[in-house]
């Protein structure tokens, strides 16, 4: 794992989390412009990073922990504003979960309500892999011309925006240990408690309204976590092509984080 730091003078630290099956090279413009106004972290998984290409991913457990410890050692545990992107979320719930940091404003952005089966069949598992990650592989690890197009379309993204996120040189076994890892791990909404929650969706993709369908059973269920759907982006849209609202957006709800720290104080 490997992390890329910009704008070190600046107080505020936001640490990114980027998706899943992607590369962190997505994000690198929208830290720089970040760091105008942050301390930006961008987080390098392994197994999909270029410049440790020899790295393999072994679950989200894994890179939560590592984040952990390194936020404790460099940055005495304290994160200001955690965001993440996609499956990043997930890694997103075990960073929350960790009691030696303190998180003061938490962005999750595209968050799937939905939780890998629960399987205790090997062979079940190896099959649910075979077909559900191997999909995916093909599609995004993989991806040709036409299949970034697609992409891109399913997304709601720029063509552009899918050619610099994809990474076709992760390994097999880095793609398959992504889902391996969560199945039968139901997520845990308890630790949303542990910060102040705000769940993001552009809603303007096929694959944002399905990863969406059950905001509303959260709500009911009464975890804590504000929710707010922009319409006219896609999958990730927001961060990625409009950028200067994306950072109004997340000033925005790190004002209110503070101002609910400080009453609690």
């Amino acid at each position: 794992m490997k992390y890329f730091e910009f704008g070190q003078q600046n107080e505020t630290l936001m640490v990114l989390l980027h998706g899943g099956g992607v590369c962190y090279r997505g994000v690198l413009p929208v830290a720089e412009r970040l760091s105008e106004d942050f301390h930006v972290l961008v987080v390098a998984y392994d197994g999909f990073n270029p410049t440790e290409p020899d790295t393999e991913f072994v679950s989200v457990m894994d890179e939560a922990k590592r984040l952990g410890d390194y936020i404790v050692e460099q940055h005495g545990g304290k994160i200001d504003i955690l965001y993440a992107l996609s499956y990043g979320c997930r890694v997103l719930l075990e960073v929350l979960a960790d009691q030696r940091l303190t998180i003061t404003t938490t962005i999750a952005d595209g968050m799937s309500t939905h939780d890998y089966p629960n399987m205790k069949s090997k062979l079940c598992k190896e099959i649910y892999l075979f077909f559900f990650t191997g999909f995916f592989y093909q599609m995004m690890g993989k991806a040709g011309p036409m299949r970034k197009k697609l992409i891109a379309r399913l997304t709601g993204r720029k063509p552009e925006e899918a050619e610099r996120l994809l990474y076709p040189d992760a390994t097999w076994k880095s793609w398959k240990n992504q889902d391996a890892c969560l199945i039968g791990c139901p997520m845990n909404f308890e630790v949303f408690k542990n910060t102040d929650m705000h769940i993001w969706h552009g809603i303007n993709s096929q694959v944002e309204r399905r990863l969406a369908k059950d905001i509303r059973k959260w709500k009911d269920a009464g975890y804590a976590f504000t929710y707010k759907v922009f319409r006219n982006v896609g999958h990730g849209g927001l961060i990625a092509e409009r950028t200067e609202q994306f950072i109004e957006e997340v000033k925005a709800v790190h004002a209110v984080s503070q101002e609910k720290k400080a009453s609690d104080v």
